[in-house]
């Protein structure tokens, strides 16, 4: 085939498998200047009852708390429509979006505003967080100290040493975590995948990845935090700063303090594609560099303008993040046989592939055709979930080593097998954050 959507072939082939406000400048003197407060000490769980360890549930449907109920924590109500999960509590330091989520699901549904609530809770065997990126780590990490399975919505962390934290305390507890990024679960990019790891493109070399400008905030006052809203929670682990609605909600995406940026955002699910199609889940890049550009007249942090190149040994490819890129949010695969062209539906645009069923001979990826549904079994047959902790942990790092190159403003080496920068200790500080009193990990 010369032209062809790898989706249009889709329902033939699934029927034949088996079933199964700074300027970068200062951004970057501000987050190497924060290093000298010290790296985060253990973490202490201050409250909580400790469940029985690598168990499944006693009873037969999986009870439920959703923490974080706005934007995308909505759609984690979602769980409550399967049969063998019930969501019995729902948490936001935010009380519309509590309330909201509360009568959505109904009945005795449970409404809090402190998460530790939830985690303290014996009857609640499962939560799903939908907060802002600082949070996942701590959640997470409760979590399974508390005897509960997650599922955490990427980004999975905030730093390197947040995704390290949430790995160990997963395997420790023996629980069941999942990363909220759905197209592991969809049927179409499992197969497209299938396709580039059984060398049907033929060898690839290039990997374009390409999205939208960051938007951008004018710098105004800010003002008093609502009063349904428990600021100093919502802030929890990060610095202290004064409420500002620029800083919340939507907007967190583009701070530092919270998040990362688009890279971290959309990058996580784009990033996702790319690992499995590529076959590198258990390793990543070894050099990155990065230039950006910020807007002084916006609130935000992150890049305005931003590309990242990523070098990679095995398989031997260069990877770059393109912002902004052709085509708004896109991906792209070359290689001297085929290019592959698009995010949503990657289509053959140029060259020859061979795009009949995978066969049984070749490589097969992990079935999941339905990202809730997937996680939910897991938590009953103890198995690992499609997007496990610890493939999460992998690729969201990809993103974070990509702002660590922006932030020292300079090309840097990654040791993927030791996760860490070699002979580097000005990089290797910005592999965790500071976490701020009483909060520790």
């Amino acid at each position: 085939m010369t032209t062809s959507s790898v989706t249009d072939l889709l329902a033939e082939n699934e029927s034949r498998r088996p079933m199964m406000q700074e300027h970068a400048g200062a951004t970057r003197r501000r987050f190497l200047a924060a290093l000298g407060a010290g790296a985060a000490g253990p973490y202490f769980l201050t409250s909580g009852a400790l469940g029985a360890e690598g168990k499944a549930p006693a009873s037969d449907r999986i009870q439920a708390g959703v923490i974080g109920t706005g934007g995308r924590g909505m759609a984690l109500l979602g769980l409550h429509n399967y049969p063998q999960c019930k969501v019995v509590a729902v948490c936001d330091v935010y009380q519309p979006h509590m309330q909201r989520a509360q009568k959505a699901i109904g009945g005795s549904c449970d409404g809090v505003t402190d998460f530790r609530q939830i985690l303290d809770r014996t009857d609640i065997d499962a939560v799903a967080t939908g907060t802002p990126d600082h949070w996942h780590a701590l959640l997470t990490v409760m979590a399974c100290q508390s005897g509960k399975d997650v599922y955490c919505e990427k980004p999975l962390c905030r730093t390197i040493a947040d995704g390290k934290a949430m790995v160990a305390a997963t395997r420790r507890h023996g629980r069941v975590v999942q990363m909220g990024s759905q197209y592991r679960s969809m049927a179409h990019m499992r197969q497209f995948c299938e396709w580039m790891r059984n060398g049907r493109f033929g060898p690839i070399e290039q990997v374009r990845l390409s999205h939208a400008c960051c938007p951008k905030a004018p710098v105004a006052p800010g003002g008093p935090p609502p009063a349904d809203l428990d600021w100093d929670l919502w802030l929890g682990p990060a610095p202290w700063a004064p409420y500002h609605p620029s800083r919340c909600l939507f907007s967190f995406r583009f701070w530092m303090d919270y998040a990362g940026g688009f890279i971290t955002d959309n990058g996580t699910h784009m990033m996702g594609v790319v690992s499995w199609a590529m076959g590198t889940d258990d390793t990543g890049p070894v050099a990155i560099e990065a230039t950006g550009k910020e807007d002084p007249a916006s609130m935000y942090d992150v890049p305005v303008e931003y590309t990242v190149r990523y070098e990679f040994e095995k398989p031997r490819f260069v990877m770059t993040w393109e912002q902004p890129g052709v085509g708004g949010l896109n991906m792209q695969f070359n290689g001297p046989q085929a290019t592959v062209d698009g995010f949503f539906r990657p289509t053959l645009v140029k060259g020859e592939a061979d795009l009949s069923p995978t066969r049984s001979s070749e490589i097969h990826l992990y079935e999941s055709n339905d990202h809730f549904g997937n996680w939910l079994e897991c938590v009953r047959t103890r198995k690992r979930p499609v997007y496990d902790v610890e493939i999460g942990y992998r690729v969201t790092s990809w993103s974070l080593l990509g702002n660590i190159a922006y932030l020292l403003g300079r090309k840097v080496r990654w040791d993927p097998v030791a996760q860490c920068f070699p002979d580097d200790p000005e990089a290797n500080r910005l592999l965790q954050r500071p976490y701020r009193e009483p909060w520790r990990l």
